[in-house]
């Protein structure tokens, strides 16, 4: 049985009229289906309610397109030779991390912006790194710790990029590793 057959037949199961039936669950259970990006998720929030968008979550993982592309990520020794070698480096941090430092020759499009609430997507991520990259470039992609760098080479590779390259770590590791900065 394939993960979304198995995920189309549970449909039914999780239907709020049928949560009472599992009430006792008080642990997150996680179908995650095997080389996509996409994964639904069901819980029980104080063992009593369903997260309120688990449907929307299934139903988009059910739904997703094969052409959703999962970004290989790399150690930053790897993103360092990349770079050596002619990749182009995208610093998607926000711009007052790009100031306190980054690596040589980096270029800085934020993913997310601070807000008063915390953080916000960039809404113009997409048009911002198109003024500066072409989408056949080779772009290693990288944030301060390796989450938002991640999920900006996932938007990026769905958006028709096709030569992103994560750099795990960020550059937390970047400068953990002694590698060059400015």
């Amino acid at each position: 049985m394939t993960t979304r057959s198995l995920i189309s037949s549970a449909l039914p199961l999780l239907r709020p009229r049928n949560l009472n039936r599992f009430r006792h669950l008080s642990s997150i259970v996680t179908i995650a289906q095997p080389k996509q990006s996409n994964s639904a998720f069901v819980g029980t929030r104080n063992n009593y309610g369903l997260q309120s968008n688990f449907r929307s979550r299934i139903m988009s993982m059910s739904t997703a397109s094969e052409s959703d592309k999962a970004p290989k990520s790399v150690h930053v020794s790897v993103a360092h030779e990349l770079v050596q070698s002619g990749h182009r480096y995208l610093d998607v941090r926000t711009s007052e991390e790009f100031t306190a430092g980054h690596p040589p020759g980096a270029v800085n499009v934020p993913y997310l912006f601070r807000t008063g609430g915390g953080m916000t997507k960039n809404p113009n991520f997409l048009e911002e790194v198109l003024k500066h990259f072409g989408e056949d470039d080779e772009i290693v992609v990288a944030c301060q710790k390796g989450m938002r760098s991640l999920k900006a080479a996932a938007d990026l590779s769905n958006a028709g990029f096709s030569n992103i390259t994560d750099v795990a770590g960020g550059y937390s590791e970047w400068t953990a590793n002694g590698l060059p900065t400015e």
